[in-house]
């Protein structure tokens, strides 16, 4: 089907240019949040996407939900990979894995970020939206993969406010949580 080759060839394309960019701007990071839950966490969001897209349709079973809900999906998915890549080339080398802890932070508020705090969280979640319309099965991965963006989105206010405390609170006002012009 046209539209699951769209979602997958958009799901490369993410990681693909997330290695090449992480390898033009470098690293900048002093420590990460780590555990073995997290990692484990991860691990299994990334083992169940790929189930599900990959099983969805096993044995004639046609989860999807129609073709003109297939092509807004793919549309969706490749709107939300493209915020990705402007989001990520906006943040450059401030950029690092979820809740990392950077030794000369900056406070970016431009391209995406003058409209969400989070606009990398966003564009992963508008992807798996998209794929989700292609794919239904992959709803489960996309509510685990929100709620851990969620979290990790909260927890690196936290980080930004204490390092940040007089620019991030008024950067606050004026940006949304993850949705553009809604939360």
């Amino acid at each position: 089907m046209l539209y699951s080759e769209i979602i997958g060839v958009c799901w490369l394309a993410f990681f693909a240019s997330w290695v090449i960019l992480a390898a033009k701007f470098g690293r900048r990071t002093r420590a990460q949040y780590f555990s073995v839950a997290g990692l484990a966490l991860r691990l299994a969001i990334a083992v169940a996407l790929i189930s599900a897209m990959l099983y969805g349709n096993r044995d004639g079973f046609e989860p999807g939900l129609g073709d003109g809900i297939a092509a807004a999906g793919a549309a969706i998915c490749v709107v939300g990979l493209a915020f990705a890549i402007w989001a990520r080339v906006t943040l450059g080398a401030n950029w690092g894995m979820p809740q990392t802890v950077h030794e000369d932070p900056e406070l970016v508020t431009a391209g995406p970020y003058r409209y969400v705090r989070h606009p990398i969280y966003t564009a992963v979640l508008t992807m798996f939206l998209g794929t989700t319309l292609v794919h239904p099965t992959v709803v489960f991965p996309a509510v685990a993969v929100a709620a851990y963006f969620v979290f990790s989105a909260r927890r690196e206010e936290q980080d930004m406010q204490r390092k940040f405390p007089g620019t991030y609170a008024e950067y606050r006002k004026r940006s949304k949580f993850l949705v553009p012009f809604l939360l």
